[in-house]
């Protein structure tokens, strides 16, 4: 036992110092989270040697060893040891750098995890490659308090369900009213000259792009390169750019640039104003008319994963009671389970999530598509300067 709880206590301490640079990045960031989530691609790494070929069927509650990768911030020791504790298991746990490196890693063969969390544009692909399993919903009846409009139809495949949503927030616009001195009620008002000097933003090609097609009225997720005026589109790039005080990369940085007063207005993650507020800084939350980007991050089980039980016995443990205590009550990052709101008689409002009809979303799309982007923003920032 002694050996166990080392070997515990040495991956949480890894996983939670490297996570400490990846805290904004829910995400993915999504921008998800956060997303979420470290570098600016999206929202997790791990290594190893994927092997196994357990289905999600078999077997029990489970024991042994429970391989996860995540954030270090997002489960805390305590409930991790009662959960070990329950089920006589081991958890290890891989620091996460974000879902565009989690599906890398899937990709390649290297991940000997159970457990990963993708943003919500990342689980169509680990589906459609047959790098996650699909879940058996039977195990996990807390799935059926899941907010409806986290239960995208992109997670499923013939009937099959490939992914549980584990957290959920939103990036409101943040204003200094320090700094600002006008009214900002958009995402189309981080192009206006007064503001020059005075914005910032991630260094996220896909996130710029949505929030571009949101401001000029542009179709919010195209499907092909055919769809998209790239000429039009890294023009508006480079305008956005060159009011751009700072870029940042993960909610650390982000909160940072609000901090020391180098941007006054960016979207950032509802917890990361909510932080600044509870500091006594003159922030000022806006939900933009165009709406709100949202992020969720969810719970996938991974194809040849080796303790398929224990992966569906933490999941639904997750959602019926660890999350709350482990990452909702301390960070103020939903679980989104109406039976969690109406248990800690928590009002949606205050975490933002009374609106859903409010929220834009990232959305799965073609590697070809992503490219394109990425190449257009590149192109941007360096016409920009």
């Amino acid at each position: 036992m002694r050996e166990r709880e080392s070997r515990r206590a040495f991956l949480g301490a890894v996983g939670a110092t490297l996570g400490v640079g990846a805290a904004g990045c829910l995400g993915g960031d999504a921008d998800g989270n956060g997303n979420g989530n470290g570098n600016s691609s999206g929202d997790g790494s791990g290594e190893g040697s994927g092997n196994g070929g357990a289905t999600a069927g078999s077997g029990g509650g489970g024991s042994g060893t429970l391989r996860i990768i995540d954030w270090g911030f997002v489960y805390n020791d305590g409930v991790i040891e009662e959960f070990e504790n329950r089920h006589d298991a081991t958890v290890e746990r891989q620091a996460a750098q974000g879902s565009a490196e989690t599906l890398s890693q899937l990709r390649a063969g290297r991940a000997d995890y159970d457990i990963a969390p993708l943003g919500n544009y990342a689980v169509k692909p680990a589906m459609d490659e047959g790098l996650i399993q699909p879940l058996d919903l039977d195990r996990i009846p807390s799935y059926d308090d899941v907010f409806d409009f986290l239960k995208k139809d992109y997670f499923e495949t013939d009937g099959q369900v490939y992914g549980v949503p584990r957290s959920f927030g939103q990036t409101p616009l943040a204003v200094n009213t320090d700094l600002v001195d006008r009214d900002v009620t958009a995402l189309g008002d981080l192009w206006d000259d007064d503001l020059a000097g005075l914005a910032g933003g991630r260094d996220d090609a896909r996130l710029q792009v949505l929030y571009r097609n949101a401001a000029v009225g542009a179709e919010l997720n195209p499907t092909s390169t055919d769809a998209v005026d790239t000429d039009a589109l890294r023009a508006d790039l480079t305008d956005r750019l060159e009011n751009t005080n700072g870029l940042w990369g993960n909610g650390g940085e982000s909160e940072q640039l609000l901090r020391t007063e180098q941007v006054g207005v960016q979207p950032v993650w509802n917890y990361v104003i909510q932080a600044m507020e509870d500091d006594g800084l003159p922030i000022e939350r806006v939900f933009p008319e165009e709406g709100t980007k949202a992020w969720f991050i969810q719970h996938t089980i991974r194809a040849d994963a080796e303790n398929p039980d224990l992966a569906h016995t933490f999941i639904e443990e997750w959602q019926s009671e660890m999350g709350y205590r482990s990452l909702m009550e301390p960070n103020n990052i939903a679980v989104p389970n109406e039976r969690v709101f109406e248990e800690q008689d928590i009002d949606r409002s205050r975490l933002g999530l009374d609106d859903p009809d409010q929220f834009i979303y990232e959305e799965p799309k073609p590697p070809e598509l992503i490219q394109t982007y990425s190449r257009v923003w590149s192109e941007a920032k360096t016409q920009s300067g």
